[in-house]
């Protein structure tokens, strides 16, 4: 069910979050910033009382405010004196007050790296139990783009939200307080009516502009769609001759087009020039409201002093500059909300493997494994494995071959419970691997990637899975077995060099070998091995076949091949096809009866086989 993307925001980050502990900070720093800000205004107004040279607030009325800046600068005995310290006081307060903003400004960058680590993690756990089961790697770029760009959106978004909170509310209430501190009568006359009616009208221009550039975006891609309908219509017009004719409406398209992006932008232009008239208008209104209150007349015998009229100014520039702000929020939880909907879309998929209740230990692979009836789609029209039955004995090697590469990745990946059957059930010598722990399935069955997948670490952590209680002599045993020691040797630091290194660039054979090495350590009774699709240099070819030799002695070796000579050295061959066992027998065998398995050969093989006819030739 799809909800609101400012929901999937709230959800990835609650209001409750934005105001506890970990944020306290931020709006500390912004209650700091505001309160420096507030004391500048007043003492530049300070400042501006003291150059109009008034002596003293006998002749205005009286106000909190007045007697603060009266207060500001009374230590001062000389104009002189009073305008270089007043301005040095304005000076700092601004310093200070920027600078507490850029503290919390990145007191809430902090706390929204802290969400989107949250998140990070999070999806880390849910890919570690969906991710293995990805045949095709559809679903590893998905969740690239959620841990990158998507959870940035969100970082961004929490950036911004939190600021405007913090930042604006507290300046919105500062400045309402002080503009009410000057005269709360005259700061009333402003603000209910025509301050309200200006922060609505730059609201509205904004929300106009958004909705204009929506429809022009509309407007474009309806314009796309039919110019691109009448490019790809060339042939059909030169064919049968009615070249004029769809040149005709393609001009009439583009004039239609034009005329409709000239509406729209005469009708907003129109719409901007009287809002902005309008908010003229209406500054115009509050500068007489004050200017009428500043000025003596027979109706106003105390004036406001001109210092006193400036900070409610300020205020309330203030405020309508907040507000407006603020109003942007929406804004931003919809795009942070649009990226948190697909980061929750993937967080809240059932994962398609799980732990049975009660599941016992498995022993390791002892007699034969079997596949009874085995059924599995990739997508609900999409059958890749339909009612299989296999049997692997073990000690025994097996190369599983397939016209199309997910059947035998299908087959590879229910083997240590990536993936699970929709129907059938796979035992290990009579018991159903579903009802075993994953954790000792997974002892005993280890996959060789094809990719030579590694990790970012040294070659000792990569090829002890970290763990580097087991040493270095185990993991040099193990390259050894497997000729890697020596390339490994050459590297500048050895075991200890990092493979994500920009200096250290491993060719797709020297990966591969590592995840040899890898597997070796673990000595599992049942190793699938999946042989790179990528070409291999000449060094790893000349040692793969000896490297196999001691590989598979005395464990069940399941190939994935790429090679030729490691489907010829498999005890038995396997041919799959159309998600069952069409073929089983020796290379030697097959190459003489099976006309699949010769096809098969033959497109992976056969310099002709592997030719792609261009679509321009």
């Amino acid at each position: 069910m799809s909800v609101r993307p400012d929901e999937a925001f709230g959800r990835a980050v609650s209001r409750r979050e934005l105001f506890q502990r970990p944020a306290m900070g931020c709006h500390l720093l912004w209650g700091l910033s505001t309160a420096f800000g507030l004391a500048a205004v007043l003492t530049a107004a300070s400042l501006l009382d003291v150059w109009l040279g008034n002596p003293s607030a006998s002749g205005s009325p009286f106000s909190i405010v007045r007697t603060a800046i009266d207060r500001i600068r009374d230590p001062f005995t000389s104009t002189s004196q009073a305008s270089i310290a007043l301005l040095a006081s304005v000076t700092a307060l601004i310093i200070g007050q920027r600078l507490c903003g850029f503290l919390a400004t990145d007191a809430a960058a902090t706390f929204a790296r802290s969400i989107g680590d949250r998140l990070r993690r999070a999806l880390l756990r849910q890919h570690t139990r969906i991710g293995p089961g990805d045949l095709d790697g559809d679903i590893t770029g998905s969740i690239l783009q959620r841990a990158t760009t998507d959870v940035d959106t969100v970082v961004e978004s929490t950036t911004d939200t939190l600021v405007r909170i913090s930042r604006d509310s507290q300046i919105i209430a500062g400045c309402l307080a002080l503009s009410l501190l000057v005269d709360p009568q005259l700061a009333l006359q402003c603000l209910l009516l025509p301050a309200a009616v200006l922060a609505w009208l730059v609201v509205r221009d904004r929300s106009a502009k958004r909705s204009h550039l929506q429809s022009l975006g509309d407007d474009h891609r309806a314009a796309d769609r039919r110019t691109t309908e009448s490019m790809t219509g060339v042939r059909l017009a030169s064919g049968y001759g009615f070249e004029d004719l769809a040149r005709d409406r393609f001009d009439a398209v583009l004039a239609e087009n034009g005329k409709l992006a000239a509406r729209r932008n005469r009708s907003h232009s129109l719409g901007r020039m009287i809002r902005q008239g309008l908010a003229v208008a209406i500054a115009a209104a509050i500068l007489f409201l004050v200017s009428r209150r500043v000025l003596p007349s027979a109706s106003n015998p105390i004036p406001l002093d001109l210092p006193s009229a400036t900070v409610l100014l300020a205020s309330i520039a203030g405020l309508l500059r907040a507000l407006d702000r603020r109003d942007q929020l929406s804004c931003i939880a919809e795009r942070g909300g649009l990226a948190a909907e697909r980061i929750h879309e993937y967080l809240d998929r059932v994962p398609p493997v799980s732990q049975a209740v009660g599941a016992r230990f498995l022993q390791p692979l002892a007699d034969e494994l079997r596949f009874e009836s085995v059924t599995w789609h990739a997508s609900p029209t999409e059958p890749v494995l339909n009612g299989l039955d296999l049997v692997i004995p073990a000690g025994e090697t097996t190369a599983l071959l397939s016209v199309d590469p997910r059947v035998a990745r299908a087959v590879v990946g229910m083997v240590a419970r990536f993936i699970d059957p929709y129907g059938g059930r796979i035992l290990i010598d009579d018991q159903d691997i579903a009802t075993g722990t994953l954790e000792s399935l997974r002892a005993e069955v280890l996959t060789v990637a094809g990719d030579g997948d590694c990790f970012p670490g040294t070659v000792l952590e990569n090829i002890c899975c970290g763990r580097s209680e087991q040493g270095l002599s185990r993991a040099t045993e193990a390259a050894k077995a497997v000729h890697a020691h020596h390339f490994i040797t050459k590297l500048p630091r050895g075991y200890e060099t990092r493979i994500d290194d920009e200096e250290t660039r491993l060719d797709i054979g020297q990966r591969f070998r590592i995840g040899l090495a890898r597997a070796l350590m673990r000595d599992p009774a049942f190793l699938v091995i999946e042989e790179p699709a990528e070409p291999l240099d000449d060094d790893t070819k000349s040692l793969l076949g000896d490297t196999y030799d001691r590989i598979v002695s005395g464990r069940t070796v399941l190939f994935l091949p790429t090679r030729l000579s490691t489907v010829r050295r498999a005890d038995r061959v396997v041919v799959l096809h159309d998600g069952q066992v069409a073929e089983t027998g020796r290379h030697e065998e097959l190459v003489q009866s099976s006309e699949l398995y010769r096809h098969w050969e033959y497109t992976r093989f056969n310099a002709f086989g592997r030719v792609t006819v261009s679509a321009e030739g």
